[in-house]
């Protein structure tokens, strides 16, 4: 049974109606501290002058000061010497006018450091209307503005080089533009790409490329002014934009990046790579007035630069858009050109010369376009490696090339070769032996019957291709060719470790041997090489009986070139001289296909 107390005995006493009222008071009160001394926003409170009278301890986290020491202090001693006078002065008339006022402060800690913060800052007034205290809150936003920074950062650079990226680099150069045409200032757009990079990816991985790209963006920086700037436009393309430069320090500039990114790079596992870059040059205002014209210009003249044998700069020019619109009109076809077998190949004879019996062919690509007309391979193979589209490319003259070689000899030619061009792009291309080895499968041919004809550049440049790989290729039976031999510099060393069959003297020493002089005695000494290692020799581009005869007096047994025989279809082949025939050449009808039935194009990927 519960006791209450009477009306009466609390009208009697006027404490008790308090007691109830005093108790939920106190209860308030703890129940307030306690929630204070729990949120994670620092609290303040103060007086009517701003004299703080108690915080919590997510205040002294935040600001350094314990209660002891900030109790008593004016609310000013937080200020951080950011804001202006109005800034503070517009923050009170909002209070004032609203009874509360909320932004971002710079607020300062006890030891100095000044740090970012979300303050809201509220005025308490008594019953009648009083102004007593005020109560601020506030949140330290120090870690949001970091992460604010870093995502604003990521958004504009490269996480692997920490440079300004494509988008940045159009917004910069837009506003660089824009402060050169109020002052008529002059300056250069520099697009640097670094030569043969996709083989260091592809042969030592991509681990290796993303190093060099590193080096090659700290070399760059190495190379500006502070003003200038540097940004990677993608790959290993870079872009640098300098100010207040003209044609002449732009060379300069150019002169000392493709210097310094000339220079070995040495990989962590101790590899050293050597690389060179070229450069394509555009100015403004002379060339453009946008961002998105300066580049592309620059591009242009980069495409000139590597096509003039790379490490070396191009400025651009009117005439070069054209080219450029070129370029990307014939590798916009190339791919409709895939798509829709415009493709054939040739053979061009190779000759046995003191039997005068023709011994192989090398297969050479042409494109019969949709109008009859032949595009010639130099004219869209560099747009092809380019793009990369020679790696489907380079697979169907694989296998068009391995199924006319077995229907001809199926239909009785005699001969032992058929020579087939691979690219870098190809040896590299991951899987390429296991595609290799289906191709010849799939035609049914003697691997022997097959030699790849690689150039020298490839084999023993830089990005050369591995000797396990090339051991691979020998595994198989298929036979190795020095394609272009003489025109790089080969390490004779390394040469002996390569499981090669065969050397190719290039058709520009061919050329010459009429002159005499040196060039007699370069393809002499080729031929006395490829005897001392017990290699075969050919010589190729022979079009005269004098090359001929001085092939064969220096020990040069077989060749190819006008001399014998321009390439053909294969279907022209049965009237070509010196090609013997057996007893099954009575059955020559070629129709496209060695079973009779025309094989559709095979399924590529175009990406």
């Amino acid at each position: 049974m519960s006791i209450k107390p009477s009306a009466e005995h609390d009208q009697d006493n006027p404490h008790s109606a308090l007691q109830p009222r005093n108790k939920a008071l106190t209860i308030d009160q703890g129940l307030a501290l306690t929630i204070l001394s729990c949120t994670q926003e620092a609290v303040v409170i103060t007086d009517a002058g701003g004299t703080i009278i108690t915080a919590n301890a997510a205040f002294s986290r935040i600001t350094g000061y314990s209660i002891d020491e900030i109790s008593g202090k004016n609310m000013r001693v937080l200020q951080s010497g950011v804001h202006s006078t109005d800034f503070y002065d517009a923050m009170w008339d909002g209070i004032r006018a609203n009874g509360y006022w909320q932004g971002e402060v710079w607020n300062k800690r006890q030891g100095g450091e000044l740090y970012p913060a979300l303050v809201t800052i509220s005025s308490v007034h008594s019953e009648n209307g009083q102004l007593t205290h005020y109560v601020g809150s506030s949140a330290d936003l120090t870690m949001l503005k970091a992460s604010e920074r870093e995502l604003e950062h990521r958004a504009h650079h490269d996480d692997l080089t920490g440079l300004p990226n494509r988008r940045f680099l159009s917004s910069r150069l837009d506003s660089v533009l824009a402060g050169s045409g109020s002052n008529q200032a002059m300056g250069a757009v520099i697009f640097v790409d670094l030569d043969r990079f996709k083989l260091v990816n592809d042969s030592l991985g991509h681990g290796a490329g993303d190093e060099v790209l590193v080096w090659a963006a700290d070399r760059l920086r190495s190379c500006v002014r502070a003003s200038d700037m540097v940004a990677r436009f993608g790959g290993d393309e870079f872009v640098v934009v300098c100010e207040n430069a003209n044609r002449a320090s732009a060379i300069i500039l150019a002169d000392r990046i493709l210097g310094q990114l000339s220079q070995p790079y040495i990989l962590s596992d101790g590899q050293q790579v050597c690389l060179g870059a070229s450069a394509g040059i555009s100015l403004f205002p002379e060339d453009g007035s946008d961002s998105t014209s300066l580049i592309q210009y620059a591009d242009a003249a980069l495409y000139h630069a590597k096509a003039a044998g790379k490490g070396t700069y191009r400025f651009f020019s009117t005439g070069l858009t054209q080219a450029a619109n070129t370029r990307l009109s014939v590798d916009l076809h190339l791919r409709r050109a895939l798509e829709r077998d415009e493709f054939v190949l040739h053979y061009q004879p190779l000759v046995s010369i003191p039997e005068g019996r023709v011994t192989g062919f090398e297969a050479l690509i042409r494109w019969k376009t949709a109008n009859n007309n032949f595009v010639l391979p130099g004219e869209f193979i560099p747009v092809a490696e380019e793009t990369g589209l020679i790696v489907p490319l380079g697979e169907w003259v694989l296998r068009t090339a391995c199924r006319d070689m077995k229907w001809l000899l199926a239909n009785g030619a005699q001969i032992s070769t058929m020579a087939v061009n691979v690219s870098a792009q190809q040896l590299h291309h991951a899987g390429f032996v296991d595609v290799l080895g289906r191709i010849l499968k799939e035609c049914d041919l003697n691997p022997a019957c097959l030699e790849f004809e690689i150039t020298e550049g490839t084999l023993m440049g830089q990005g050369k291709a591995p000797v396990t790989l090339l051991d691979a290729i020998k595994a198989l039976g298929v036979r190795l060719a020095v394609d272009d031999f003489g025109t790089g510099y080969s390490s004779l060393s390394y040469l002996q470790k390569l499981p090669i069959d065969k050397l190719k003297i290039d058709r520009s020493f061919v050329a010459e041997l009429e002159a005499g002089g040196a060039t007699q005695a370069i393809a002499a000494a080729i031929i006395g090489l490829a005897t001392t290692l017990n290699l075969e020799v050919i010589a190729e581009g022979v079009e005269s009986g004098y090359q001929m005869d001085f092939l064969v007096k220096h020990g040069c047994r077989e060749a190819q070139g006008f001399y014998f025989g321009a390439a053909t279809p294969i279907a022209s082949l049965r009237s070509l001289p010196g090609l013997k025939w057996g007893k099954n050449s009575e059955c020559w009808h070629y129709c496209g296909d060695p079973s009779g039935t025309p094989k559709p194009f095979p399924a590529l990927s175009l990406q």
